[in-house]
């Protein structure tokens, strides 16, 4: 495995519990230290049935915890801390997430034990960073979710904003630590030094919101999302009076849909009437409409908008009539951008999860199989999360040094990726989303495009002035930060010789074409490694490269459906909600820099390259993992939750002064509970002691709410959130985009960085997740023009002459 030889110490709580196990799935040994009586993850929300109280009866331990091992120790006792530290010493990485300062408190901070093993990567994983105003504030998963900008983008306009249906807001900074500290370990091959790095879940939710922070760039609010329309993921605004779907019934569920999107969607929709026609389905006029070209039809005034209307009621009309499997065996076979909103029941029988062998069997019930698959270094799964204090002979520290670097005479670099050569082939969000992370790194990233399929990333807003153009998207120039900018046709004899030297200069290609298209163009990995045996190539795409459904055709939003989160979002008494964006999008290229920064570690001790299969799906099931428990011990599929939470009451989000201003406040704790007594005078007559038990809140929930209610709304959101937050109660501001850059905690952390790019001139655009102490990120310029490096990329970098790049663009290759 990748990471065999590595020695993880993991002391985080439940806010980063999956970053140990991101460790553990890629084969390094991680030691969980707990305190006598268990790790706060073993008491964690969902349980099994009579599993509370249980140390070893929380499926959230199960599903997190898998692959590690228990340590027992009291890290209050000065002879415990002692066995930490002899730990620490031969130690490879070490994970907290405990309030910032409190490990210094006990001597054991990140200064003094690199000072006893300069090879430690230290980890620290909190809400809002280890500095800034908001360092030591407190949080929950709803208000990282509206610290991080992500809880304003979901709901029902007529309705507060909620959050997607199971506390998940914090893996994304928790996955994202992992893959940052991998990538610090290949760093430390090189220079034999390890670092400290500080990952913010405020930040990790903001790199989640697709082009939200585009328009915050911009100054403005995407349309509908804080003014009086309200819209959030309601539906698809065309034109005035015409608004498309996003979420429909079928005969036994619901489907979500995307009827307009570039290419893909007109092909997709244009596919799905003809098929609704030819069933009887449409009337006989509808049927001569042009559905490839109808939008732009009605922008010429060539079609009118009833008639386009009629044309969708019966489309959706037709579409109840279908159940979820038909619609989808037709989606699949004529790429239509519909998908099915998979229950976990569904997930659990997906025919392609089981075609591709994903789930695996362990401690008798089925769980998410490994985030990708790589060919030289498989993710196996060896047994059950441990049993408190199984491995305590471990806690006797023998002799043990952190792995050596690969250079027998290192020397420190100031880019952590310095050196690394990366072609990106990739598209839209998924991909370039990982090679960005590379480039800011310093890595030299070439990424590759042509003019004649333009990605259909540049043609999603803003753009500069609101018109659209392909060279002026901010979310393509957000998205492709550092990198260098060349145009090549794969598809001519020349183009593809490009494409193939480019692999040969290349440590790492990427590439997230539907599967098989790789292989009809002959970049495929295949093709590659006869050039460059030792590359590293990662492929990723929605349903993986193998298996039945493996071409099927889709983006984030049906990621998010098939892959089980949109079944679980949503108000009980309405029809499910899709999460914002294209939310598979932005779990998966975490899990992918996992899986790479692995890789590359990899080659550097052994010079084996290998391939990497990532689906989006199957890598953001992880963080379903527990529910999917929860299924198979209580045979219940999950309802969709609102603001129902079974580990906060009160937990709301309550209306502020002004126009869709609200308050996100979740109340986890007796200490919490008592901060809120304290500090709403409507509360006094409560008896504060008696409801230190949530059970007992709940009993009183409709009370609670009601006078957070009331008070929320005679006052400001912020100048709310700010108090409770500083009495001791998880609080934050319902943020939207035009909130973002006067953040203070986002402003002190510096999160948003200015960035020149040769349409736009200088803007802002988002920063990174984890702050690295000795190799930090510098983002150099935003996302290239199609092209702009082309003739710099073929002299300098790939070695071609003035005249055999003049013979290159002869061929139409350069486009």
């Amino acid at each position: 495995m990748s990471l065999e030889g590595i020695r993880v110490l993991d002391l985080a709580t439940p806010l980063a519990e999956a970053t140990g196990r991101v460790f553990a799935d890629l084969g390094a040994e991680v030691l969980k230290i707990e305190p006598p009586g268990g790790c706060e993850s073993r008491f964690t929300s969902p349980f099994a049935p009579g599993g509370e109280g249980d140390p070893d009866g929380s499926l959230f331990w199960r599903a997190w915890g898998l692959g590690k091992r228990s340590v027992v120790l009291e890290l209050e006792r000065e002879a415990d801390r002692e066995r930490l530290i002899a730990l620490a010493r031969g130690a490879d990485v070490l994970i907290e997430s405990f309030p910032p300062g409190a490990m210094d408190a006990r001597g054991l901070g990140p200064a003094a034990l690199r000072a006893l093993n300069p090879a430690l990567i230290y980890v620290s994983v909190s809400p809002f960073g280890q500095t800034g105003p908001y360092a030591d504030h407190p949080a929950t998963d709803l208000t990282l979710a509206a610290a991080g900008g992500l809880l304003n983008m979901q709901g029902d306009g007529d309705r507060p904003p909620i959050p997607i249906g199971l506390p998940e807001t914090v893996h994304h900074g928790a996955v994202q630590a992992a893959a940052d500290a991998i990538l610090a370990l290949y760093a430390r091959n090189r220079s034999g030094n390890g670092q400290r790095l500080d990952t913010s879940v405020q930040a990790a939710v903001m790199w989640s919101l697709m082009n939200v922070t585009d328009y915050a760039a911009y100054g403005q609010t995407p349309p509908g999302f804080g003014d009086e329309r309200a819209s959030r993921t309601g539906g698809q605004e065309i034109a005035p009076g015409l608004t498309l779907p996003i979420m429909e019934p079928c005969r036994d569920g619901h489907v979500v849909m995307t009827l307009v999107l570039g290419a893909q969607g007109a092909h997709g929709f244009d596919a799905a009437m003809r098929w609704i026609g030819e069933r009887g389905g449409l009337d006989a006029d509808l049927m001569e409409i042009d559905w490839m070209t109808w939008i732009q039809q009605i922008q010429e005034g060539k079609l009118e908008i009833a008639l386009v209307k009629r044309g969708v009621e019966q489309f959706l009309a037709h579409l109840r009539t279908l159940t979820k499997a038909e619609i989808h065996h037709q989606a699949v076979a004529q790429k239509w951008l519909i998908a099915p909103v998979n229950t976990v029941a569904d997930l659990l029988e997906d025919p392609q999860l089981r075609s591709r062998g994903f789930w695996t069997q362990v401690g008798g019930a089925a769980l998410p199989g490994p985030f990708a698959r790589l060919s030289a270094t498989p993710i196996r799964y060896a047994g059950p999360a441990p049993r408190l204090g199984q491995d305590q002979s471990l806690a006797n520290a023998i002799e043990r040094k952190p792995a050596p670097p690969t250079s027998a005479a290192p020397a420190p670099r100031s880019r952590l990726f310095e050196g690394l050569k990366v072609a990106d082939f990739s598209w839209i969000a998924a991909g370039p989303l990982i090679s960005k992370d590379l480039a800011n790194l310093g890595a030299t990233v070439l990424r590759v495009e042509t003019e004649k399929r333009v990605d259909t990333l540049r043609m999603i807003p803003p753009w500069k002035d609101g018109i659209p153009a392909v060279q002026t998207s901010h979310m393509f120039g957000n998205m492709n930060q550092s990198k260098l900018g060349v145009a090549l046709d794969f598809g001519c004899e020349q183009g593809l010789e490009v494409a193939h030297r480019m692999a040969e200069w290349a440590d790492v290609v990427i590439e997230n074409f539907t599967p098989g298209t790789a292989e009809r163009l002959g970049i495929d990995y295949a093709a590659l490694r006869e050039r460059n045996p030792e590359l590293v190539m990662l492929y990723t795409c929605m349903r993986g490269q193998t298996g039945p459904e493996s071409a099927h055709t889709g983006f984030g939003l049906h990621g998010a459906a098939l892959a089980g989160f949109a079944a679980v979002t949503g108000w009980p008494d309405r029809k499910p909600q899709a999460p914002w964006g294209a939310y598979t999008d932005f779990i998966s290229p975490r899990y992918a820099l996992a899986a790479l920064g692995a890789a590359l570690y990899h080659r550097d001790r052994t010079g084996e390259g290998q391939c990497i299969d990532l689906s989006q799906i199957e890598a953001s099931i992880h963080f379903l993992a527990p529910l999917l428990l929860q299924y198979q011990a209580t045979g219940q599929i999950p309802e969709r939750a609102g603001l129902d939470s079974e580990r906060g009451c009160p937990h709301g989000v309550y209306r502020a002064e002004g126009v869709e201003r609200y308050v996100a406040v979740e109340v986890r704790t007796a200490g919490q509970w008592r901060a809120l007594h304290s500090a709403l005078p409507a509360l006094a007559s409560l008896p504060s002691a008696e409801l230190d038990a949530m059970e007992a809140r709940l009993a009183r929930r409709a009370e609670l709410d009601s006078a957070l209610s009331e008070w929320c709304a005679r006052g400001d959101a912020f100048e709310r959130a700010l108090g409770l937050r500083q009495a001791g109660v998880p609080a934050y501001a319902v943020l939207r985009a035009t909130d973002f850059h006067s953040d203070p905690q986002l402003a002190a952390r510096e999160f948003f960085v200015e960035l020149d790019h040769p349409e736009l001139g200088p803007m802002l655009y988002d920063g990174p997740v984890t702050l690295f102490s000795d190799t930090p990120a510098r983002p150099t310029h935003a996302g290239p023009t199609i092209g702009q490096h082309t003739f710099e990329v073929l002299r300098d970098i790939l070695g071609y002459d003035p005249d055999e790049i003049a013979e290159i663009a002869a061929a139409g290759a350069l486009s």
